[in-house]
């Protein structure tokens, strides 16, 4: 197997987990709800901090979804220095969040993770340029950009493998766009509900390809556990999806209510920045597979496409099937 990026973001974020100073909870820890009823308590942790992309966490959260269905949740944030699969390996979270790619990569490295739950249907992943830049087409980036990538980016390998985009253009992506604001001849990973609008604030006008589009669509957020977690307490993940699905619903319907929310975890956030990521997410999160099937819904010709172009990029190794990486079973 590969042992260029993927190998170095999972050492690096293993040095990272260990200094993390969470508590493990397990099904047999319970607090009581207000009418005295026993809460299992688990804890989930996120792919990034607190923002509405997750809306359907944070809305279980805010409307006591997760009482609701029996559960005590803590919610830690992910953030770029957090491993959340190392964390659940670990037993320190019950729940976590990452894409596609990155659990297949975890399950490959022999972490035995199971997924249940995608809160986006098509990742929000993108690569961002100047708005005055004659970009196109992925091959167009092939022209002299510098492009930003994050360690470990799978797409990226994809990329490489696919359109005329060499290994030479890419620069490791650290969160600040001060660099792509200044080079024009920059471009840099994106998700288009977030730095899109954040630029637009200072003047920059950006255009953008999303990931999904290149033809390689790995599910975005999506909820994991472990194997021997699920097979002993299936009625935990049973009530958390009830959660979830609950929140994403309810935020469909009326997604005001969350913004104050998540300004009160994340003060940085703005309503308007909120209210452009919610319209950027609809068919993001609630088109696709999900229109008939409902939010979270997963399938296997799409986890199966995505195990063979990881094979075929040598990121992970022949012999994974569908049935190890992923279920359905706790979908309504």
């Amino acid at each position: 197997m590969k042992q260029g990026l993927w190998k170095s973001f999972i050492g690096a974020n293993v040095a990272i987990v260990t200094g993390l100073l969470l508590t493990a909870c397990g099904s047999d820890n319970a607090s009581s709800g207000e009418d005295g009823e026993e809460l299992i308590e688990i804890t989930q942790v996120t792919s990034w901090f607190p923002q509405v992309e997750n809306a359907g966490q944070y809305y279980a959260a805010l409307e006591g979804f997760y009482e609701e269905e029996g559960l005590s949740v803590t919610t830690e944030p992910g953030g770029p220095t957090v491993s959340s699969t190392q964390i659940v390996a670990s037993g320190n979270a019950e729940i976590g969040m990452a894409q596609a790619d990155q659990v297949l990569n975890a399950i490959n490295e022999g972490i035995p993770l199971v997924a249940f739950f995608t809160n986006f249907q098509k990742t929000p992943q993108g690569i961002m340029f100047h708005a005055d830049q004659p970009v196109e087409t992925f091959d167009d980036l092939a022209d002299g950009y510098e492009v930003y990538t994050a360690a470990g980016a799978g797409y990226w390998e994809y990329l490489v493998h696919s359109t005329s985009i060499t290994d030479e253009q890419n620069r490791v992506y650290s969160g600040d766009n001060t660099t792509f604001a200044t080079n024009k001849k920059a471009a840099s990973q994106m998700y288009v509900t977030s730095e899109p609008f954040y630029l637009a604030q200072e003047g920059i006008e950006t255009n953008h390809l999303l990931i999904a589009d290149s033809g390689y669509s790995p599910y975005g957020d999506v909820l994991f556990t472990t194997k021997e977690y699920l097979e002993e307490n299936p009625e935990v993940i049973q009530a958390y999806v009830n959660a979830i699905t609950k929140g994403w619903n309810a935020f469909k319907e009326n997604p005001e209510p969350l913004y104050p929310y998540i300004i009160e975890l994340e003060p940085e956030k703005t309503v308007e920045q909120m209210e452009y990521a919610t319209e950027q997410m609809q068919d993001l999160v609630f088109g696709g597979d999900a229109a008939e099937h409902g939010v979270g819904t997963m399938t296997e010709e799409r986890w199966q496409t995505l195990i063979d172009q990881l094979v075929e990029l040598e990121i992970i190794d022949e012999g994974l099937t569908v049935e190890e990486v992923y279920t359905n079973q706790f979908l309504n």
